[in-house]
């Protein structure tokens, strides 16, 4: 499978666009130059004039959606990550859940999350980390993880891949590209489909140090506005070290308890 940058390059040196289409293009061949890149070299991915990029590199820098830095680099700018997450945290389903992942927080002390179902991945549209917590978690807002080794992700993939044809197929269609991250990720059908049975008789997901060494998680599915398809999920994660999974297992009654009370009857 082509990387984001190929696919980037494969689009922008395919034909050379023009005004509102070269900004976009900038922006999305930006968003795969985390450390930067110069005039010259967007000039010639983005397929266009080194002055016609100039400009648009200009609007954009005036809108504070693009920066430069010291060696004349161009990257994607704090101004649009403020612009996305300020989007990210005015989502109705944001504000829903928001409450109970703060009271989650500062009930078990650690990071708590809810993240949203996109293909094959989980998007992170929420995060509250207890003060009590020792560690920072990787996770950002905005940011992306692979589903079936996320206990996030299992929890929505769960109630959508409910057959073992349908793992079969996920499976098969992602062949390659299921990673094991570590010893006790699971990427075989026989493997996620015994999972996904499980999950749906207990209502709740389990990541057992599946995707990072040293992190457990118990996720619980969210049925805002659907009973059968879950809108989100949130999340418990821990250093396994502080609070090894069978502690943060035993507590998931209370997590639910702690859900209904915020959000009402919204769980499996």
């Amino acid at each position: 499978m082509a990387s984001s940058r190929e696919a980037v390059d494969t689009v922008t040196e395919a034909k050379t666009p023009n005004g509102a289409d070269r900004v976009l293009a900038i922006l999305n061949l930006l968003g795969t130059y985390p450390e930067g890149i110069g005039l010259n070299d967007l000039a010639r991915l983005v397929n266009s004039p080194r002055s016609s990029v100039h400009r648009a590199l200009g609007v954009l820098r005036r809108a504070d959606l693009i920066e430069q830095d010291r060696n004349s680099h161009y990257r994607l700018g704090y101004g649009l990550l403020k612009l996305a997450f300020s989007y990210y945290e005015e989502l109705d389903e944001v504000g829903r859940v928001r409450p109970i992942l703060a009271a989650l927080a500062a009930d078990f002390g650690e990071t708590t999350h809810y993240a949203i179902l996109d293909a094959n991945e989980v998007v992170y549209l929420a995060k509250v980390q207890s003060p009590l917590a020792r560690f920072q978690m990787k996770s950002a807002i905005g940011g992306r993880n692979p589903a079936y080794c996320t206990g996030v992700g299992k929890a929505m993939l769960a109630y959508s891949l409910t057959t073992r044809d349908a793992v079969e197929d996920f499976v098969r269609s992602h062949e390659g590209t299921l990673r094991q991250y570590t010893a006790q990720t699971l990427t075989t059908a026989r493997e996620l489909h015994e999972e996904f049975i499980k999950i749906r008789h207990d209502g709740y997901a389990v990541d057992r140090e599946e995707h990072e060494e040293g992190i457990n998680c118990i996720a619980i599915p969210l049925f805002l506005t659907s009973e059968s398809v879950p809108d989100g999920a949130v999340s418990v994660a821990a250093v396994a070290q502080r609070f090894p999974l069978a502690r943060l297992e035993m507590a998931v009654g209370r997590a639910r308890e702690m859900i209904r009370e915020h959000l009402g009857e919204v769980l499996a």
